[in-house]
């Protein structure tokens, strides 16, 4: 009889757990984790566009990487350990024979607002429920 062993779940797996609580998932579909830091008591986790995603007007020509775009940073979630931030970084290609510069773009807030769908909606919604 006994207990049933636990199993602990691989690093992998808790990390993969622990990055939706902060980043949503339509995110981490086209962004995966580089780096995550306290700065002054902000979380700021950093975000770099995933491998292979062309821009579609030149996916049939050859091209490289050429660096990345400025960051966009858009507030994702406060906690009790303070606001946590997401800075995203999209690669930025151009075809090899020319210097234009092309790179993805993304549904990443709500119009107006430098927070993520999720929060702004959510916000959104409690405002409607305030006595005018």
């Amino acid at each position: 009889m006994g207990r049933k062993k636990l199993v602990r779940q691989s690093i992998d797996d808790i990390f993969n757990t622990v990055s939706r609580m902060f980043v949503p998932e339509s995110i981490l579909n086209d962004f995966e984790i580089y780096d995550a830091e306290n700065r002054n008591g902000n979380w700021v986790v950093e975000l770099r566009e995933k491998e292979g995603r062309i821009p579609k007007e030149i996916e049939k020509e050859l091209v490289v990487l050429d660096g990345y775009c400025d960051p966009i940073e858009i507030l994702s979630h406060g906690f009790s350990a303070g606001p946590v931030y997401l800075k995203i970084y999209r690669r930025r290609y151009k075809k090899s024979n020319d210097d234009k510069h092309y790179s993805n773009k993304y549904d990443l807030t709500l119009k107006g607002m430098k927070l993520v769908p999720e929060l702004g909606i959510f916000l959104k919604e409690g405002d409607r429920r305030l006595p005018r």
